[in-house]
């Protein structure tokens, strides 16, 4: 549940932020609960038309901490049940609120174009593998078929790495809200043509693989 909050003048102005997310701005503070880093009260601040979801954290460098790196995915589910969300990569932390505003600033022309590719959608991933022990060599034919059906449901893809031999195709797709249940049933019909592949169907996500997500400065890249 979110909760609209009149700020208070000068609130937060002094603690570090750690970011976890981008939405537009409401105009109010929106306060998602306690769910950031040790419990902190995870909200949004403004910056002309867009809000960073932030939380009060001191500033450090952010290990690769798989609990860590789940307090970011799950801040960003939650606050996307409510929002559209530029997702920002996991470990973006700023000194001071002063500092996050330079960034934002920086930002602000990509946010712009990234809100207006992703608005209204979310991500859905596709990997098609092999069974073990069996070659084929309609590979291509195969993958070609199943990019296709979907792509004609799906706003835009992507193509991700095909990391085992076994991965004939490894997709994540933009799909809008209300066409999902529409790919859903797509992903069913061709799982069933294919019935001897294994298919793994994700999502929906934060459009991770739609945003530049080192809008705030960093070259890092970001985990769902």
């Amino acid at each position: 549940m979110v909760r609209k909050v009149r700020r208070q003048p000068g609130e937060g102005q002094d603690s570090g932020k750690y970011v976890y997310c981008v939405v537009r701005s409401t105009g109010e503070k929106e306060s998602f609960g306690e769910i950031g880093y040790d419990g902190s009260e995870v909200y949004t601040l403004d910056y002309r038309d867009f809000s960073p979801v932030v939380s009060d954290s001191p500033f450090k460098e952010y290990g690769m901490d798989e609990s860590e790196v789940e307090v970011h995915r799950n801040v960003i589910q939650w606050v996307m049940k409510d929002h559209d969300v530029l997702p920002v990569a996991y470990g973006m932390a700023f000194k001071s609120r002063k500092l996050l505003t330079v960034a934002m600033s920086a930002g602000y022309e990509a946010m712009k174009k990234a809100i207006r590719v992703v608005e209204g959608k979310h991500e859905l991933g596709i990997k098609v593998f092999l069974p073990k022990g069996v070659l084929t060599d309609s590979q291509e034919e195969i993958s070609k078929v199943y990019r296709e059906g979907l792509q004609e449901i799906a706003s835009d893809h992507k193509d991700l790495s095909l990391f085992s031999e076994r991965l004939l195709m490894n997709t994540a797709f933009l799909v809008e809200r209300g066409r999902i249940d529409e790919f859903s049933a797509r992903v069913g019909e061709l799982s069933e043509r294919y019935g001897d592949l294994k298919v793994q169907y994700s999502g929906p996500w934060p459009p991770y693989n739609f945003v530049d997500i080192h809008i705030l400065g960093k070259k890092r890249k970001g985990f769902r």
